[in-house]
């Protein structure tokens, strides 16, 4: 029933929807809130899309309030840490979060999100992150071997002192996908959005349609409905240049992620189908993109999957050995953080290459 609440908010002509009671309202409301689609029922119930008890109402009210205050707390810290670094010459690009909702949506106080995302050149990958350090935030995770993540990995995620998370971007995904992205050209003509008094670059519109194509379909398995909810009010915006995202995606070797994207959130919201999306449902993808997929998808998907999946994606037998090598042959901490010894690790990663799985 969820995902008829959220379609609700798309401009679908449909009728509005009666909210169950007992058990099964905690139930849609436990999954609201486990697919950050808070600000979705609220905008729901605000267009009067969606009727409910007042005890209801208020609960939905209450819960938005509270996920917009921790909006504005996160774009703060996202302004603090962009003049941080801006201090350091060091360029950003805000992604997701401020941006999407300020630029893509009506109104931003229908899109919520939960963490500040920020994109830096790889050259500035190491800098930004010891920058952040500096200031108290430390590290979620390790990474394989130095300067592992500038060359071959998605980002980092780190804890701030205030608890707050922030994502550091170098591609816009892990594994395959992410290394054939042409990460100079994300910061090609930035969009501005307006936070407060200060104007942040952020991808361009198309860029940002790609992204949330990449977020939904090799993000979170299944899509969370808030990533396909982009990825359709971006598609029926009519403000994307839907050919552009399409040659950049296949630049990238990725066009099935584009594909898969659009043709989920339709689906999955049964939206009316339109000329402009045909070409999502009948996309054929490549041989490497298939198998490039498949390590994001199903009960089969694992980090280690989409790392053993990225090495067609390298180009040259030298970054080739590198990136194994620091995958399998990783530092002490990192092998004891993640699979508890080098024995263990080399396990996972035949698993892996054999498309099974392992006990974590």
């Amino acid at each position: 029933m969820l995902r008829d609440v959220v379609a609700l908010t798309l401009e679908v002509e449909r009728p509005a929807v009666e909210l169950p009671v007992g058990d099964a309202w905690d139930e849609l409301w436990a999954d609201a809130r486990d697919e950050r689609a808070v600000a979705a029922v609220a905008q729901a119930v605000h267009e009067d899309r969606v009727h409910g008890t007042v005890l209801q109402r208020d609960t939905i009210v209450q819960a938005h309030e509270d996920a917009m205050r921790a909006c504005v707390r996160l774009e703060r810290v996202a302004l603090d840490v962009i003049g941080d670094l801006d201090a350091a010459g060091i360029e950003t690009r805000m992604l997701k979060g401020a941006a999407t909702a300020r630029l893509d949506y009506p109104n931003p106080s229908w899109r919520s999100f939960g963490d500040v995302d920020l994109l830096v050149q790889s050259c500035d990958y190491d800098a930004a992150v010891e920058r952040l350090r500096a200031g108290g935030a430390r590290r979620r995770s390790g990474e394989p071997r130095p300067g592992f993540d500038r060359r071959f990995g998605k980002g980092v995620c780190l804890i701030r002192p205030d608890g707050v998370q922030v994502d550091l971007h170098r591609t816009l995904a892990s594994g395959p996908f992410g290394l054939t992205v042409e990460c100079e050209a994300l910061f090609d003509d930035p969009d501005l959005v307006a936070i407060g008094s200060r104007r942040v670059r952020v991808l361009d519109r198309d860029l940002r349609f790609v992204h949330a194509c990449f977020h939904a379909v090799l993000g979170d398995f299944p899509p969370r409905l808030t990533s396909l909810r982009d990825v359709a009010q971006m598609s029926m915006s009519g403000s994307v240049d839907m050919d552009r995202a399409r040659t950049l995606a296949r630049r990238w070797r990725a066009g099935v992620v584009l594909a898969s994207a659009v043709a989920t959130a339709w689906t999955t919201f049964r939206l009316p189908r339109a000329p402009a999306i045909e070409w999502a449902f009948s996309y054929v993808p490549s041989r490497y993109e298939r198998t490039a997929l498949a390590a994001y998808l199903g009960p089969g998907r694992s980090y280690a999957r989409q790392m053993v999946a990225a090495l067609p994606a390298i180009r040259g037998i030298g970054p080739k050995v590198t990136y194994a090598s620091a995958l399998l042959f990783a530092e002490k901490s990192y092998v004891a953080g993640r699979d508890g010894g080098y024995i263990r690790r080399l396990r996972r990663a035949n698993a892996s290459s054999l498309g099974t799985r392992t006990p974590r």
